[in-house]
């Protein structure tokens, strides 16, 4: 990914309850943490996420569009267990970085 290390955490995946999503940006050959990502579309990043049926669809936005990294949260609620694809889209050195993720939502 653009020579990233991007990694995403978070507590727990329940259906209907809060969840903050965390990606933690790293440089990839000297793990070391990025803290100069640009605005991307006005924000620090954005995250889309879609269930495995393409029934639910969200569009999430940072809890501070002004972080400039290593970690971009986001808070969300995912409406239905089941599994979900995650892509966050962060912006650094003048290029787009899109990353997915596949989670399971209890």
């Amino acid at each position: 990914m653009e020579g990233k290390e991007i990694t995403l955490s978070f507590d727990e995946l329940k259906a209907g309850t809060d969840v903050t999503l965390n990606f933690n940006i790293k440089d990839q050959k000297t793990g070391q943490p990025i803290t100069n990502l640009q605005p991307y579309l006005g924000a620090v990043g954005h995250v889309v996420i879609i269930s495995e049926n393409t029934d639910e669809y969200l569009h999430v936005h940072p809890m501070d569009e002004k972080a400039k990294g290593p970690d971009a949260k986001f808070m969300t609620k995912f409406p239905k267990s089941g599994i979900y694809k995650i892509w966050g889209q962060f912006q650094h050195e003048g290029k787009v970085i899109t990353v997915p993720f596949v989670v399971k939502v209890s």
